[in-house]
């Protein structure tokens, strides 16, 4: 089969597509036949090296296709049947995938006749920010809100979602002001760049606001703190900046705020169910329209350009792969 692949860490050039070995319909887990898949800025990380994964590796955390064989012990799928699946061992960017049993959500139902194209794009962004919002940072209706990356694939699901949840303020951060326009779309109140946060929370609410999503780490990251209300929280759930940053324990004491962290892979070894349960309420959020979504598609052949448009943080949106 073709896969994307890298055999060594390095820039997005080590990415090679290239035949590969078909993977197996091992005990408990789905074989799909996969027909696109999303690229995330974790995918990015792991080729740098910064969370080392084993080498040759292909990349790919979601893919949406359908059902090609089940390993022993699945039930509740059959073979042919369309289904979305988040792939965290990786394997996604692939014409096939083999993937955990308990996260392989079928396209029918509520969710028939959502696009594949959709699917593929919902599962990491709408999944994260579903599970910030419900259960990392426990939204509550008429509290504020903030998220740094606003016009990427979890700010600008995120910013939706906050919305239909009840937000009173839903305010957003980007890197650059080309992207305030765009962001804007999906729900803010207002954006802004990095650097004038702080004021725009100071002038639009009382103290702070009760919640700051952050994947971008490094000064950004630092800077959350004097921005939260009493008893706000900051959700870590990415470090794009490859920065992190080093807090004393006291700070959350003086400030009466917490840090709080989403990861989908943590997730998935300690509590499977609970990422199941926020998996099908991100796609059915984007099945019902609750959250759209910006796609660009591109050739499975082009994956490089996905990871250089993301590894610029110039780009905005999702990015899936068409695999076949």
């Amino acid at each position: 089969m073709l896969a994307a692949r890298f055999d060594e860490y390095g820039s997005a050039d080590v990415l090679q597509v290239r035949e590969v070995p078909t993977p197996t319909a091992d005990p408990g887990r789905v074989l799909i036949d996969v027909s696109h898949a999303g690229v995330n800025f974790a995918e990015v990380m792991f080729r740098r090296g910064q969370f080392p994964v084993g080498v040759p590796h292909v990349p790919g955390l979601e893919a949406a296709g359908t059902v090609r064989a089940l390993g022993e012990g699945v039930t509740g799928l059959r073979v042919g049947q369309p289904v979305a699946a988040l792939t965290l061992d990786g394997g996604g960017n692939a014409e096939v995938v083999s993937a955990r049993a308990e996260l392989v959500v079928p396209l029918d139902g509520d969710l028939a006749g959502l696009d594949p194209v959709l699917a593929a794009a919902a599962l990491c962004n709408v999944t994260t920010a579903y599970g910030i919002l419900d259960g990392a940072a426990r939204l509550r209706a008429g509290e504020t809100v903030a998220i740094y990356a606003a016009a990427g694939g979890v700010g600008t699901a995120a910013a939706q979602l906050a919305r239909s949840m009840g937000a009173s303020l839903v305010l957003g951060a980007v890197g650059s002001p080309d992207k305030v326009d765009f962001a804007m779309r999906y729900g803010y109140d207002a954006v802004t760049t990095y650097a004038d946060l702080p004021e725009v929370v100071g002038d639009n609410t009382d103290g702070g606001v009760d919640l700051l999503l952050d994947s971008v780490g490094g000064a950004a990251r630092e800077a959350v703190t004097p921005m939260l209300a009493p008893f706000g929280r900051h959700v870590i759930f990415g470090d794009a900046a490859a920065a992190d940053a080093t807090y004393q324990s006291n700070d959350v004491w003086f400030s009466n705020t917490s840090r709080v962290g989403y990861n989908l892979g943590g997730l998935a070894g300690s509590r499977p169910a609970v990422l199941r349960a926020h998996l099908e309420e991100g796609l059915r959020a984007v099945a019902e329209g609750v959250v759209k979504l910006d796609v660009t598609e591109l050739p499975l052949a082009e994956v490089r350009v996905a990871h250089q448009h993301l590894e610029s943080r110039a780009s905005t949106g999702k990015f899936v792969l068409r695999i076949r």
